[in-house]
């Protein structure tokens, strides 16, 4: 009896190994590729952002430029704002103007069916052409700094506003206080 066990804890942990050994191979195989990949989303998004921008460049970690013909249009910065069941990697778009271009959540945990409601076209856009301090509201909105939450997702929807307001913030931290 002593001995089976032995024997079936032996063959399990080989089983294990090899398993472990077979996933780690195949996510350092794919990780190029999927950084490939997240790095069009992104672009992909910092562009329909900051609408006739056709180069981006990174001036300071996670803050690019977006210009047109060496003119800049705006500012695309990555922020990653604490939601409800963990960090969201949000892309906030700023334009010249100071406004907020767009808003894009290039990855999240939030519920389904609540926080990630987030990512409705409806709920970003509610960002687009504000200011970037921005305050979230439970109910109809009563100024036009104000942004109306998720019904049921409040704390999601804070998240959100509060990384539009860092990315703001890191903006003009690396353009000098000038921005």
């Amino acid at each position: 009896m002593k001995k089976e066990l032995i024997k079936l804890s032996a063959i399990l942990c080989a089983i294990t190994f090899a398993a472990s050994l077979l996933l780690a191979t195949v996510n350092k195989l794919t990780l190029p590729r999927i950084a490939q990949a997240e790095a069009v989303a992104a672009e992909t998004a910092m562009k329909s952002m900051l609408v006739g921008a056709t180069s981006f460049k990174e001036i300071a970690e996670n803050v690019f430029e977006g210009t047109k013909e060496n003119e800049t249009v705006g500012y695309c910065v990555t922020v990653y704002p604490a939601g409800f069941a963990g960090e969201i990697k949000l892309l906030v778009g700023i334009g010249t103007d100071d406004k907020v271009k767009g808003i894009e959540i290039l990855s999240h945990s939030e519920t389904a069916g609540l926080g990630a409601k987030a990512t409705d076209a409806d709920f970003k856009n509610r960002f687009k052409e504000k200011n970037p301090y921005i305050n979230v509201v439970k109910g109809e909105t009563e100024s036009p700094d104000e942004v109306q939450a998720i019904t049921g997702a409040t704390i999601t929807s804070r998240a959100v506003s509060n990384g539009v307001k860092e990315a703001y913030d890191l903006l003009k931290k690396v353009k000098g206080g000038n921005k």
